[in-house]
Order: C-alpha cells, then structure tokens, then sequence
C-alpha cells in the first residue's frame, strides 16, 4: 500500500497529483490552461519547498492501490507525536476506503507509541468529515484550517475501529 518515495522519479506523479487536488479550484478562475498549469507548477514549488524547510526529517510514501499510485502521504514523526503533513488521494481513488486504511494504520502506530496523531485541514475540506468520524478533534484553528488531533486515552471506543 505504501511505497518510500524516491526523488526524483516521483516528481512528475506529484506535480500532477497536486494538480488534481487543486483543479476544480482554480478552472473557476477562468484562467487558460497554459496559465493553470504555470500557476500551479509555482503553487506545488512553493509547496515543496515548505514542507521541506518545515518538516526536513518527514518520510514521503506513494500510496498505491492495486498496483496503481494513488496519492502520497507525508509523514513527521516525532518524540511528541505523528504529524500527517499532507495526505492526498487522486480523484478516482477516493472514497473507496483508501484514506481510512491509511489513517486507521497511522492511529494504530500512535496508539502502540503512546502518542497523539495530528494534522491540520481546511475548514472547508471533505476529508473534515472523515477525520471527525475516525475520532479526531479540533485542537485549534486560524481562518482557513482546522488543527486536529487523535488521541487514543481520549478517544471513545466507538472511534477506535
């Protein structure tokens, strides 16, 4: 289901996979596509580069299904916590369970380590719906995301499946 991430080989799958998590987005701005795409190369650069100097020691994986890449999650952990940095599944890949497998894998490691798992989402994002039902709650907010953590001595029973 995950494979360790090996640059730069994977770069283009990225590029496009970041192009298809923003693409509805930003077609309603009425942009042609050779602007889209420029827009968007210097939106994924930006992206990068910031994880990158955030998180230096966070591991990246392709997540595949069937043999297919369908998204890549970037993970840092840490002595106080996991922390998803990104999780991206590609279009035809959602709501299949795919996102639930990954998050399900991650609670089990936190709740063998004895730590909280957090990420943050935007306040407007589908996948809210998905960490509210797996048992994440809110541990802060700005404007635009959410922060979330999933805690195993907090959650009820009910969330740990």
């Amino acid at each position: 289901m995950l494979k360790k991430m090996s640059e730069p080989e994977d770069q283009p799958f990225l590029f496009e996979l970041y192009c298809g998590s923003r693409m509805a987005e930003v077609r309603a701005w009425g942009w042609d596509e050779a602007t889209l795409r420029t827009f968007l190369h210097m939106q994924y650069s930006a992206q990068s580069a910031s994880y990158r100097q955030q998180y230096p020691e966070a591991e990246s994986y392709i997540v595949c299904q069937d043999d297919q890449r369908a998204g890549r999650i970037l993970i840092h952990r840490m002595p106080i916590c996991i922390r998803i940095v990104d999780i991206t599944i590609l279009p035809q890949f959602q709501n299949q369970g795919l996102g639930t497998k990954l998050l399900q894998t991650l609670m089990e490691e936190a709740r063998e380590q004895n730590l909280p798992l957090r990420l943050s989402v935007l306040r407007t994002g589908r996948a809210l719906a998905l960490y509210e039902r797996l048992g994440f709650q809110n541990a802060g907010e700005n404007d635009m995301y959410l922060a979330m953590e999933w805690n195993h001595e907090t959650c009820k029973e009910g969330d740990r499946s």
